[in-house]
């Protein structure tokens, strides 16, 4: 059994080279300022509002739940279980941490065992060759220690470029997440839509299939024209025709609901189950939220953390890098003396001090693409926050607008059933034609049908209100 022995060093040696680790070394990457706008201290929209708090690493909430519906939070538990897209958020967040350990291992030593066998044989037939024309083993255990002094904050601005593309992959991955599971619930909802579409035209032919079998009764007894019946009839085929026509959009939204889980389209079947009640009223907060919670801003600002780091990383090419090197063990010819103080080896170096003469503007080139990809991402930052603002503008609007459109039409529904009421009773006295209360019965389904879509609408709405606020409180 051998063994490697590096006790010839000394421990002056050692001492000294650990003083030359921790020589304090410059940073040569810019001091970034802090990434901020200029935001208004409310929406356009009225509030009321709650003061910011720091959210962005905390742990997020299952917004789903306010919306009380177990169905729903089912599927994001599936989606959160079997999605790809989900999937292949995470393991991107994998590879940036590992990219960044391996950027970070720069800042320390490198170890290399080298264990070697050799037999060889020189020429006999060489002048002035030594020892020629015989043959040797030579065994060879050694330990080789490199070190780059990081003089000029290189490596260590690189692995703060890796670190912040790590983060910056967590913050995208959150933001596939919060995107995900928003248009699952939208796609949810839409569905739930759709129901309830359904069930009011399938009432409206009940309704319908009634109205024409009594048309065709009247006629028989010569109370109405035969018009009267025809009428009646293809009004009904009409509303079923619409009917069917739903079933085929219902099962495209569910189908859209199989791909966001992961699944295939056969294997998810969801039962009919109508919109009721109204969604839930979110917590609002102010607009400096948006720039501590969003993850799509998280990922922006980490990204021109990333890129300032690079900076330094690209300056530091202008200057020389220091390296040191160090080896020691054992060589010899014979097993028996592979741990004999006589067979020890070693040696200082190579120690070099590489500096870039001539580079035909390499250098500067690389560094002004790295400043300029910097400004870059700040304008992209900015960008990120002004879309934010806007899309939080926008859910708030829509929900404002739709819940004043959804009261109106709610009187527009009880209005539209009064007057088919009295225009059924007119009928049936025989004081008007069918046409009229065809046309109230067709005036009451579209006020219904249009009562039926705003509320779904205000569903879809509030979800993109939660998406807009990053989700979670």
């Amino acid at each position: 059994m051998f063994r490697v022995k590096l006790w010839p060093f000394g421990r002056s040696f050692f001492f000294s080279v650990g003083a030359t680790w921790l020589l304090v070394s410059c940073d040569l990457a810019p001091r970034r300022p802090l990434a901020s706008m200029d935001l208004p201290e409310t929406f356009a929209n009225a509030g009321p509002w709650r003061a910011a708090k720091p959210a962005d690493a905390s742990a997020r909430g299952d917004w789903w739940r306010l919306f009380r519906d177990d169905r729903l939070s089912h599927l994001m538990q599936e989606a959160e279980q079997g999605s790809p897209t989900l999937e292949i958020a995470r393991q991107r967040v994998l590879e940036a941490r590992a990219m960044a350990r391996a950027d970070r291992a720069g800042l320390f030593p490198a170890a290399t065992l080298r264990n070697t066998a050799q037999r060889d044989r020189a020429t006999g037939s060489m002048q002035f060759q030594f020892a020629g024309g015989r043959t040797r083993t030579t065994l060879l255990n050694a330990l080789d220690l490199d070190y780059e002094i990081d003089f000029w904050g290189r490596i260590r601005n690189q692995s703060r470029a890796g670190t912040a593309r790590g983060d910056a992959a967590e913050a995208d991955a959150e933001n596939a997440r919060l995107g995900l599971l928003s248009e699952l619930a939208m796609n949810y909802y839409a569905l739930r839509l759709q129901d309830a579409q359904l069930a009011l035209l399938r009432r409206t032919v009940s309704v319908r299939q009634r109205t024409a079998d009594l048309a065709r009764k009247r006629f028989a007894q010569g109370d109405v024209a035969q018009v009267d019946v025809a009428q009646a009839e293809t009004d009904l085929a009409e509303t079923q025709a619409e009917a069917i026509g739903l079933e085929r959009d219902r099962g495209e939204l569910e189908h859209a609901i199989a791909l966001l889980l992961g699944q295939v389209p056969s294997e998810v079947s969801l039962p009919t189950l109508p919109l009721a009640g109204t969604p839930p009223n979110l917590p609002r907060a102010v607009p400096s939220t948006l720039l501590e919670r969003r993850p799509d801003i998280a990922a922006a600002e980490r990204e021109m953390a990333a890129l300032n780091a690079e900076i330094g990383v690209a300056r530091a090419a202008y200057f020389p890098s220091i390296t040191l090197g160090m080896r020691g063990g054992t060589q010899t010819s014979f097993y028996d003396l592979m741990d004999n103080r006589s067979s020890l080896v070693w040696g200082l170096g190579p120690a070099g001090l590489e500096w870039p003469l001539l580079r035909g503007g390499r250098v500067r080139a690389n560094h002004l693409a790295a400043k300029a990809r910097y400004e870059q991402s700040a304008s992209r930052y900015r960008q990120t926050v002004l879309a934010a603002m806007r899309e939080v503008e926008d859910a708030l609007t829509g929900l404002e607008v739709l819940r004043r459109q959804s009261a109106a039409q709610d009187t527009t529904v009880a209005a539209a059933s009064r007057a088919l009421d009295l225009s059924q009773k007119r009928y049936e006295s025989g004081l008007v034609a069918y046409f009229e209360v065809l046309d109230a019965q067709r005036t009451l389904l579209r006020a219904e049908r249009e009562a039926t879509r705003l509320q779904g609408e205000l569903f879809l709405a509030t979800v993109m209100l939660v998406k807009a606020l990053g989700g979670g409180w």
